[in-house]
């Protein structure tokens, strides 16, 4: 049974190309090679495309993975969807392999299908079947189901097909409970050096060797449901942690087979649970990793203090972020559900200033539906106030999926129209480095929103000349 899984690559659109591993389609192949699957990973993106004119880079891609194709003869393709912004990416990817292997199933997953299994299914003849919500049980039954001929799938938790013509969708109704029975991520299937960055610009207080940084999820979901976020749909309801000896033991594995001194813990909230968090950080201590490690996708603040901070620098943090989202007590509590007082962030940020080998971020959201010039000026004073090396503010994007969007779409705020039979066609909503917004709040004008972005655009300029003026002044004293 071989089995080919395709990482799209980052659409040239995108500014970020610092791309990094793909850790759900490692652990796919983790747990298909568990099952007895012969498995090949094509990561689009080690190629590094979008460095070449126009659209010549991603023709050779497309070639790459014709090749690949050819030469593994696979029984099953199956191609990761990380953000909506892929899909289409991921449907040439899907026509490709059934140019090159007419007969051989595909599936895809993550946050897009999910949402949209249905519609994709009902448009998309080159994708055989969606995986719904964390795919590692769908991956192996369907692996099982291809390899043995067997067309039952109606059992298989979180999965879509079409059956004679109708698409069946069954919901993903279960999660794993026990992340560590989940075999240690498919690390041999990579090679490293062919994600390393030029990292000479990056935060490293410790003065570390390291090329590039290595994702690792020790948790999966977050029980806050904030308004604005969907990730729930595919990690499901409930937080669900690996033991600290497990992380570590991923860790120490990359740490002395693969030399790797630098990890992004990707995890959703992944200090919800203290003595968790302090504990995975004195193993780290304990068994001597010197490595520097970041918390990028925004610490829950309201679960910070000095003992749980104390315990992460010593471990190796030296660059976090925290999820404040809007200076305004009643969007940021009443309406984003937060559950964050203002005394807190500014403990948080206090605390976090002691730490001279911390770099600290900021995350803020402007234009929620009841964002109003007040509201935003309460967010402009209060990245002024506190002051941190990196306030990112970024417009509000209503992803479908989200109780943002529903409420968007019943009280008709979208500035453009939407068309929800297309939606699935991710023609609607791409990035567009907060240059656009897609809904008018309740009591602003377009054009009063437009004024704040730029406001908060110059406040953001002035932060960054400020702090690279202060690290040339530290590197000339």
């Amino acid at each position: 049974m071989n089995v080919l899984l395709v990482n799209p690559p980052t659409p040239a659109h995108m500014p970020n190309k610092e791309f990094i591993l793909s850790t759900a389609l490692l652990s796919l192949a983790a747990v298909l090679r568990e099952d007895g699957a012969e498995v090949r990973l094509a990561d689009l993106n080690i190629d590094r495309p979008w460095d070449m004119p126009g659209d010549e880079g991603y023709r050779r891609v497309e070639k790459a993975l014709a090749a690949d194709i050819v030469a593994f003869r696979p029984d099953l393709v199956g191609i990761g969807c990380l953000f909506s912004g892929q899909f289409p990416a991921v449907l040439r990817y899907a026509e490709i392999s059934k140019e090159y292997a007419p007969g051989v199933p595909v599936a895809i997953g993550g946050m897009h299908p999910t949402i949209y299994p249905s519609e994709i299914l009902r448009n998309c003849p080159s994708i055989d079947y969606v995986a719904i919500g964390e795919g590692e049980e769908q991956a192996v039954a369907l692996s099982r189901a291809v390899r043995d001929g067997s067309a039952s799938l109606r059992e298989v938790d979180g999965l879509a097909w079409r059956d004679r013509g109708e698409v069946v969708v069954q919901p993903k109704t279960t999660f794993l409970a026990d992340l560590n029975s989940l075999p240690i991520p498919a690390y041999d299937l990579v090679r490293f050096d062919a994600y390393a960055h030029d990292t000479r610009h990056w935060h490293n207080p410790r003065g570390l060797s390291f090329r590039m940084t290595v994702p690792i999820v020790s948790s999966r979901s977050c029980p806050m449901h904030c308004n604005f976020c969907s990730m729930f749909l595919v990690m499901g309801p409930t937080l669900r942690a690996r033991s600290p000896k497990n992380v570590v033991d991923e860790l120490e594995l990359l740490y002395d087979r693969y030399g790797q001194r630098h990890f992004s813990f990707m995890d959703d909230n992944i200090n919800l649970n203290r003595k968790h968090m302090i504990e995975l950080c004195r193993q780290i201590v304990e068994r001597k990793l010197d490595i520097a490690f970041e918390t990028p996708n925004g610490l829950m603040a309201s679960a910070l203090n000095r003992e749980v901070m104390d315990a992460m620098v010593a471990a190796g943090w030296v660059r976090g972020a925290i999820a404040i989202e809007s200076g305004s007590d009643r969007i940021r509590n009443g309406i984003m559900k937060k559950r964050l007082p203002r005394e807190k962030i500014l403990e948080v940020v206090g605390l976090a200033k002691a730490y001279p080998e911390l770099f600290l971020k900021a995350y803020f959201i402007i234009g929620m539906p009841e964002d109003t010039a007040e509201t935003l000026e309460e967010t402009y004073e209060m990245i002024r106030e506190i002051d941190v090396d990196d306030p990112y503010v970024t417009n509000l994007v209503p992803f479908p999926g989200t109780a943002v969007f529903d409420q968007a779409l019943r009280d008709n705020l979208f500035i453009d129209e939407m068309d929800l039979d297309n939606l699935w066609r991710m023609d609607g909503f791409h990035y567009h480095n907060n240059r656009k917004f897609y809904i008018k709040p309740y009591g602003m004008t377009l054009e009063e929103l437009d004024a704040y972005r730029e406001k908060f655009d110059r406040l953001l300029a002035e932060n960054k000349e400020k702090r690279s003026a202060g690290r040339l002044d530290a590197a000339a004293g």
